[in-house]
């Protein structure tokens, strides 16, 4: 393990001392590891959705060669429409 000498701004170095008073982690080290370790995961959870929106962006563009799509004129009666059909087809399970 590497040892960093990390300097916080006021505003962070009083977060990381609360956190420590009121018990949620026992020293520094593992209030900023736990920062780190959140943004991991926010880093993946971004990478995921934007791999989800290629996909998404594929399918479109692949429905698009195939012909599979409709024009719409009226783009508020449209969703008027899909609106009414989920409701009822929510009524009606």
């Amino acid at each position: 393990m590497t040892a960093r000498s990390v300097i916080l701004p006021e505003p962070l170095e009083a977060f990381v001392e609360a956190q420590i008073a009121s018990g949620a982690c026992p020293d520094a080290d593992a209030v900023l590891a736990a920062a780190v370790d959140l943004l991991q995961r926010e880093q993946r959870r971004e990478a995921a959705k934007v791999e989800r929106f290629k996909a998404l962006i594929q399918e479109g563009l692949d429905d698009l060669d195939a012909g599979r799509f409709e024009i719409v004129d009226d783009l508020g009666a449209w969703f008027d429409q899909i609106e009414a059909e989920l409701d009822e087809a929510s009524h009606a399970a």
